[in-house]
């Protein structure tokens, strides 16, 4: 896991001021590699890596990384699990290797066999700039489903990149301007973190994006996608055992764990009392048997860490509990909203951050998680309420309307198919959302359901359309604010249930082994009941909570007028505003953390002056 930054001339050749612009770069990203840092240029493209070793620690795996030939040039982020058996192929080919680590095997891969036949291979999490002077193009690219981040600018005589927007801002007389269109976006809770930057002119590569860069002009393409990919035929003439899935699953899952165990560091697990992580922990132990894992133990509110450690002490793990008070909340929130470069829309954030400083300071470089479980398997109730939509076409429902109206309501409904959907009470609603919101994700909520039309009753199609659905949208915002604040303490954050059998595995499931007799992630949790308590299997999903006791009283600093000043607001309605986040947690978090952002970045605020705000805005109210 590593920092990556670079300048591309689009005519003059690389000057000073470009190699000390890179220089820039890499010293905003030294969180994201603390071990070791070079450079590299020649006359159109300067290239810059921070690094946290993670496999193959020595000085030979140091990056930007040369082919033998000079020829090809990588600066590459994150881990690519298969790199061994691609090593082997390579190897087969007469490709020599000089070091040990996947970064080589990376390197070789995209000059051997080119990008668009390379990165498709490639299963892991990434994100990579790699320049072959053999046609002198530059390519970027990010994994398919963005866990690995890349932020891109393209000016008039430069095209700048790097892992964070804030490395970019770095650059010597960038503009700092912010799109006030996309705060508007994510009040509106749309989720456009992971490929949409809050900053004018920085826009983000998005999922499985392939970008080919030659002179000064952008080839924007995409490797994957699931509507690329999707076989109904596979979904719709399933006819496998129960038990036989349960066999595939667990095997997947057992492969893909122990692929994310490989590290030549220590390993750790991040263990809820839930069923993914706390699965993500049993399997990790066969492979790493001192792992030990940690939960976040607020001291308001609702904890469970009582209920994680019976996972614990079930499969044999410790766990070391992260304690947050409002104290430590108050002092980490403004660093969150820092590193997320947004507004940080939950207070679990904050936890996250302070489980990976806890991390870092416990020597721990590598953290798995259980993150894409309830998206590939069916695991958030709205998925299931999705179905309620489409009662109506469902035996003996169907008979009390007629042909005519069905297919009326159908072709209104196609369009909002969803419980997420937004404005989906008519049309007219409906319509005003396409056109004032996000048009490529809202779009895309239909074109998923077309995509599945074999598939029947129309309530099944409607539920595994938003499972697939929430790949692209609320998956989107978890996988963000992961890298962003693990990264923040440099910690490698992996995600065991994102390998790509595993999600090919779990998009072809007909919905009766993701959700069943009113239970979510059906199949999931019959594994499950193999490794962890079955208390625990079958306990009430309840997220990732923290009080609202937490971020009570903030809502004052929305009196300090820069959102304010941003969104237009009237005078008259400031108090509204300030009196709606009070009420509503959900909107305080928005409203106050999105104040936060502006006031670090348009307003020139330090993180520790802002906890200063925080503590007497909550003293005032009290």
């Amino acid at each position: 896991m590593c920092g990556i930054a670079g300048v591309w001339r689009k005519r003059n050749p690389i000057d000073a001021n470009d190699l000390s612009d890179v220089a820039s770069m890499m010293q905003a990203l030294v969180h994201r590699g603390p071990d070791d840092h070079d450079s590299w240029h020649n006359n159109r493209l300067a290239l810059g890596h921070r690094r946290l070793t993670i496999i193959d620690p020595s000085p030979a795996a140091r990056e930007p990384m040369l082919t033998s030939s000079g020829n090809g040039v990588l600066v590459y982020n994150g881990e690519v699990y298969n790199y061994r058996s691609l090593r082997e192929t390579l190897q087969a080919q007469g490709v020599v290797f000089r070091t040990i680590c996947d970064a080589e095997v990376v390197l070789e891969a995209l000059h051997h066999w080119g990008p668009e036949k390379a990165v498709p291979l490639f299963d892991g999490m990434f994100s990579f700039a790699y320049f072959d002077a053999r046609s002198s193009a530059l390519w970027l690219a990010r994994d398919r489903l963005g866990i690995k981040p890349m932020s891109v600018a393209d000016t008039p005589e430069r095209i700048l990149f790097a892992s964070e927007d804030k490395a970019i801002l770095a650059c010597d007389g960038f503009p700092r301007d912010i799109d006030s269109r996309e705060i508007t976006l994510r009040l509106a809770w749309q989720n456009r973190d992971s490929s949409y930057s809050l900053f004018d002119r920085i826009e983000r590569l998005p999922p499985a994006g392939l970008w080919k860069i030659t002179d000064g002009v952008i080839e924007k393409r995409r490797f994957w996608h699931v509507l690329d990919v999707l076989e109904t035929a596979r979904i719709t003439g399933d006819a496998s055992a129960d038990a036989e899935h349960m066999a595939t699953l667990e095997a997947l899952l057992k492969d893909s764990v122990g692929l994310h165990c490989i590290a030549d560091t220590s390993v750790a697990t991040a263990c809820s009392s839930g069923v993914d992580s706390g699965l993500i922990t049993a399997l990790a132990k066969r492979f790493r048997p001192q792992v030990h894992g940690y939960v976040v133990d607020p001291q308001l509110g609702h904890s469970e860490a009582e209920d994680a450690e019976r996972t614990g002490r079930h499969v044999g793990v410790p766990l070391r509990r992260v304690q947050v008070d409002r104290n430590r909340f108050f002092e980490l929130w403004p660093r969150v909203i820092w590193h997320l470069e947004s507004d940080g829309w939950h207070a679990s954030h904050v936890a996250l951050l302070a489980l990976a400083e806890q991390c870092r300071a416990d020597g721990v470089k590598v953290l798995l998680t259980g993150e894409g479980a309830d998206e590939l398997f069916g695991g958030y109730p709205l998925q299931a309420l999705s179905m309620k939509k489409w009662r109506s076409w469902s035996w003996p429902r169907r008979l009390v309307h007629s042909k005519r109206s069905l297919d009326r309501r159908f072709e209104q409904q196609r369009h909002a198919p969803y419980k997420v959907s937004a404005g989906s009470h008519s049309q007219m609603d409906r319509s005003m959302v396409l056109r004032a919101l996000s048009p490529e994700l809202n779009f895309l909520q239909t074109e998923i359901f077309d995509r599945l039309e074999p598939v029947t009753p129309p309530a099944d199609r409607a539920f595994l359309g938003s499972c697939l659905y929430d790949l692209y949208s609320h998956l989107q915002d978890i996988l963000h604010r992961h890298d962003r604040l693990s990264m923040a303490a440099s910690v490698e954050l992996r995600v065991p249930f994102l390998e790509n059998r595993l999600i090919d595995f779990a998009i072809h499931l007909p919905r009766r082994q993701k959700y069943r007799g009113k239970t979510g992630k059906w199949l999931l949790r019959k594994v499950a009941e193999k490794h962890i308590p079955r208390q625990n299997v079958h306990a009430r999903k309840i997220g990732f909570e923290m009080s609202s006791q937490f971020s009570a009283g903030t809502e004052t600093l929305l009196r300090g007028g820069f959102l304010r000043d941003a969104l237009k607001w009237p005078a008259a309605n400031l108090e509204d505003m300030v009196q709606l986040a009070r009420r509503e947690q959900p909107s305080r978090l928005r409203l106050v953390g999105m104040e936060l952002f502006l006031r670090l970045h348009a307003g020139g605020e330090t993180p520790s002056t802002l906890t200063e705000a925080l503590h007497a805005a909550a003293r005032d109210r009290s």
